[in-house]
């Protein structure tokens, strides 16, 4: 019989708490070999009886760390044999796949080790994966999402079960877990990358987390009950989105526009979150998500929010597509919004401003200095149908001062722009009339020489 820790007892606790086997008769153990997982193992191996499971184990070797990624899948290797818990082990070259993917290594690393045990708990009849996230790792979380400006999601966590996912730790503060494995004599492997704080988890657990706790020694635990109830409170919200999102349903990712926009601002937020997630997987980014917004209320666009998906309204549609990158009727970078003054928005990671109406006589900056009048149009032209997009197929550009008409693409090669610079520069236009390329000026027809002009500026934004 196992010595009784305050981490077992948690651990129990939340198992009942939350019904983490309700319906479960076989867990796999999600086992990277660090403290956290050495003692979710142990304690799962430990408790089978008591908890009516069969316990398996699964690993995955990222390939990132060289030498130390294969010591500690060998560790793994060796445990399980010693415990007599059969192991499975994914070895991916997650760098590489995370280029492939189009996104970041960290997020790639994570979607990689939830396919794989979504693909191991689909060989077993009521199986569940469980991980050794703690409240700790929860309370770091929280804090991430909060420097990040969240809203209410990110204040609910990590939750104790999701999806075929249990995390029976989630109660258990890292001390717990440290106190755990030296009573029950347990070895495991360190991550050397998390004794730096090259990283934002990183610092926040070295730096900040220890000042925390001088103002609240309990402060993990006060984070997951806050988490608690921010869960409450989005599952209540989220009932309602859904019930919107299936009324506004008239295809398979295909929303009403009318629908949608008759929801509330921040409903309609929900609403699109919940779409992109059954139809993408996503966790909508703020940036993609205020796009989107833009957007729907506009009529007309599409954002890209990752590598060959994409969000697209038009006539009355939102669309919620997936494409090849041989997808020739949709560029990669594709962007389209209504010119108005007085608007913000961002793109490619920069923010643009439109300047409200201005009544200005030009006629001497004309004379004096062109670069006044580099983004500056003459509101005597723009009209409903004019657009901020990036270029398309049959654009046409006068330049002003020059009276050259010419294709913007062959423009574009007469300035040897790169390939990406070409995809992602914004325009105005009327139609295929260009209006106003970025960086490169007005047309003729555009040109702010008299009368009211509105100016458009972007800025790279701050990281």
């Amino acid at each position: 019989m196992p010595t009784k820790s305050c981490l077992h007892t948690k651990a129990l606790e939340a198992i009942d708490t939350f019904n983490m086997l309700d319906g479960v008769s076989t867990v796999i153990a999600a086992v990277s070999g660090g403290a956290d997982s050495i003692s979710l193992l142990h304690f799962l191996w430990s408790s089978k009886r008591t908890l009516g499971i069969n316990v398996r184990a699964a690993h995955v070797n990222h390939n990132l760390r060289g030498e130390e990624s294969r010591r500690d899948e060998l560790f793994v290797r060796e445990l399980c044999s010693e415990l007599g818990i059969p192991l499975d082990v994914l070895n991916v070259d997650v760098g590489a796949l995370a280029k492939e993917r189009g996104i970041g290594t960290e997020e790639c690393g994570r979607s990689v080790r939830y396919e794989f045990f979504g693909q191991l708990c689909s060989r077993f009849d009521c199986c569940a994966a469980a991980t050794a996230h703690t409240a700790s790792d929860n309370a770091e979380t929280i804090l991430l999402n909060m420097t990040r400006g969240c809203g209410l999601d990110g204040l609910c966590g990590i939750p104790p079960k999701r999806e075929g996912v249990i995390r029976p730790l989630i109660g258990c503060l890292r001390s717990d877990v440290e106190d755990y494995c030296a009573l029950q004599g347990l070895r495991y492997v360190t991550d050397s990358t998390n004794l730096h704080d090259d990283y934002s988890r990183n610092r926040l657990r070295l730096n900040v987390a220890p000042e925390l706790r001088t103002i609240n020694p309990s402060f993990e635990t006060a984070f997951n009950r806050m988490a608690e109830i921010a869960r409450s409170a989005c599952g209540v919200i989220g009932e309602l989105a859904d019930e919107k999102r299936q009324a506004a349903l008239v295809l398979d990712n295909t929303l009403s526009r009318t629908a949608v926009l008759g929801c509330s601002n921040a409903l309609m937020g929900y609403v699109v979150r919940r779409q992109l997630d059954e139809s993408f997987g996503l966790n909508a980014e703020k940036k993609h998500l205020d796009l989107i917004l833009d957007i729907i209320k506009n009529g007309s666009g599409a954002v890209e929010v990752r590598k060959n998906k994409r969000v697209r309204v038009k006539n009355g549609l939102i669309m919620f597509e997936s494409f090849s990158g041989g997808d020739n009727n949709f560029e990669k970078n594709m962007f389209e919004i209504p010119l108005e003054a007085g608007i913000s928005f961002e793109y490619n990671g920069k923010h643009y401003d439109v300047s409200d109406k201005i009544n200005v006589n030009c006629e001497e900056n004309r004379k004096i200095n062109k670069k006044l009048l580099i983004d500056r149009i003459s509101c005597g032209i723009i009209s409903v149908d004019t657009k901020i997009r990036t270029r398309r197929s049959g654009d046409t550009f006068t330049q002003f001062g020059r009276g050259c008409t010419k294709t913007v693409k062959k423009l574009f090669s007469e300035l040897k722009l790169e390939r990406e610079d070409r995809e992602t520069r914004l325009l105005a236009a009327n139609g295929s009339e260009v209006l106003w390329i970025e960086g490169i000026g007005t047309s003729e027809s555009a040109a702010a020489v008299s009368g009211e002009f509105i100016e458009i500026k972007g800025r790279v934004q701050q990281k």
